[in-house]
């Protein structure tokens, strides 16, 4: 009997996106973990043999031969990957910025991301899943195949309330943020991908998957979370997700962060991060085995290859593809 197809992704956020979230002023200074957590999520991923959607910020693109490039050339050591556009800067208020400046950040991020990779994006996921009209436009302008910033989650104005107290973000950043993750209306979206026309483009939505019914997350940093508290109920909430999706008949797409795959013995400094509290160890054995149960689960591909399966018209359309944007004026 075949397994249903699912898919599974990364936002590639690195240390100083998540020091500057946290109001942190020592953000500016760029500090980053990308060469020490991409080996582990390299080494986990290989030993499963399990495919990856990568959303890069373009900011850790910066000139040749950085670290971060170099580390994140290491993704093609996966049986499969998928570079995708996460943003220049990686702020997650871009329902906050002027159309020049949506447009810069996908755009320069999209070139430096074929500049490094040889590969053009076709996906998008806005940072803190920021997504106003202006970044579909922009998307579908320049021939992207899906974005993926909708989190359809029934708890998303309690996890912002909970990212506001543990921050120290002041003044306009606070209220910028206020938006962060959406609100009750993203209950209102799917929980599996869908087509949306935005000025006369077809454009696929792949939502983070949600447990259904309940709308609850299932991404990584939420089980682990469970974890810190009990691995069983962090495995038994899991396993009924992933029941969940196969009796609903919903594909799952599910999401990684970085600090799946760091304890609290990397780095001190990431304390505030949901299951931080967890060693090394403690948090790669839970990860992996969630990896594991998705991976027999289901049919786990790269987000372009489960809409590919869903509509055969997007591998014929990919390739016909020609126009690639060019950089706007905007700088940073």
């Amino acid at each position: 009997m075949s397994r249903p197809i699912a898919s599974l992704s990364m936002d590639l956020d690195n240390k100083w996106a998540y020091l500057r979230a946290a109001g942190r002023p020592d953000w500016a200074e760029r500090p980053g973990y990308l060469p020490l957590v991409i080996d582990r999520i390299v080494d986990v991923l290989g030993e499963l043999d399990l495919p990856l959607t990568v959303f890069i910020v373009g900011r850790d693109l910066a000139g040749d031969g950085n670290d971060e490039s170099e580390a994140i050339r290491q993704f093609g050591q996966l049986q499969s990957w998928e570079p995708a556009n996460h943003s220049l800067n990686h702020l997650p208020w871009m329902h906050t910025m002027e159309a020049a400046e949506i447009a810069d950040e996908i755009e320069t991020t999209h070139h430096r991301i074929l500049a490094a990779t040889g590969r053009r994006p076709l996906g998008f996921r806005g940072p803190g899943f920021s997504c106003p009209d202006e970044v579909l436009r922009v998307l579908a302008e320049h021939d992207y195949v899906y974005d993926a910033s909708i989190f359809p989650t029934s708890i998303a104005p309690i996890a912002r309330m909970v990212f506001l107290i543990k921050s120290d973000l002041k003044g306009e950043q606070r209220e910028k943020a206020k938006k962060l993750y959406g609100g009750f209306s993203s209950l209102r979206q799917p929980n599996r991908p869908f087509r949306r026309a935005v000025d006369g483009h077809q454009l696929w939505e792949m939502p983070v998957t949600v447990m259904p019914i309940t709308r609850t997350p299932i991404h990584f940093s939420y089980f682990t979370y469970l974890a810190s508290f009990s691995t069983l109920a962090a495995k038994t909430y899991l396993r009924t997700a992933l029941r969940m999706c196969k009796l609903t008949n919903t594909p799952p797409s599910l999401l990684l962060h970085p600090p799946d795959f760091l304890g609290h013995d990397d780095d001190s400094d990431m304390a505030y991060f949901p299951a931080m509290n967890m060693s090394r160890q403690e948090k790669l054995s839970i990860v992996r085995w969630g990896l594991k149960l998705y991976a027999e689960s289901f049919d786990v591909s790269l987000m372009i290859d489960q809409l590919k399966a869903a509509d055969r018209s997007i591998a014929s359309s990919i390739q016909t593809q020609k126009h690639t944007p060019q950089p706007s004026t905007v700088t940073n």
